[in-house]
């Protein structure tokens, strides 16, 4: 494996999470820059819904966006494995924002993002993640 292919994914990991925070000010736009635009790619987020394609995960990030939930989410932890085409990004992270209700809340929640090289760059092909009901 070559570093310059760690670093190049693991720039792309944190860049899921600056796209987060950009959503939570009700930017989609980095999450458009860092998923894949194909038809077979996945994400299952928090929701509990599995959205396929492009089209449709777009759709929920701008969705998403709109809420303007405020906060922000870092990571705790991470571990990534690397392969010729795909990779693997294993995750941790805290989250301050609104709720749908308005109010604060905290939480933390675990994740796995696939990447894929397409034209040289990572790019996000699936996400899923759960709350971390256990640990706050």
């Amino acid at each position: 494996m070559a570093m310059d292919s760690k670093t190049d994914l693991e720039k792309a990991a944190d860049q899921f999470f600056t796209a987060l925070n950009a959503l939570f000010d009700g930017d989609p736009g980095p999450m458009t820059e860092l998923w894949s635009h194909a038809d077979d790619i996945v994400y299952m987020g928090p929701s509990g819904r599995t959205l396929i394609g492009w089209d449709a995960i777009r759709q929920d990030w701008e969705a998403q966006a709109a809420m303007r939930l405020g906060g922000e989410i870092h990571l705790t932890e991470r571990h990534v494995t690397i392969g010729q085409d795909l990779a693997v990004a294993h995750h941790v992270a805290q989250a301050t924002n609104r709720g749908q209700d308005g109010n604060p809340t905290t939480f933390s929640d675990r994740g796995t993002n696939v990447f894929r090289k397409e034209d040289g760059r990572w790019r996000l092909i699936a996400h899923h993640s759960d709350p971390l009901t256990h640990v706050r």
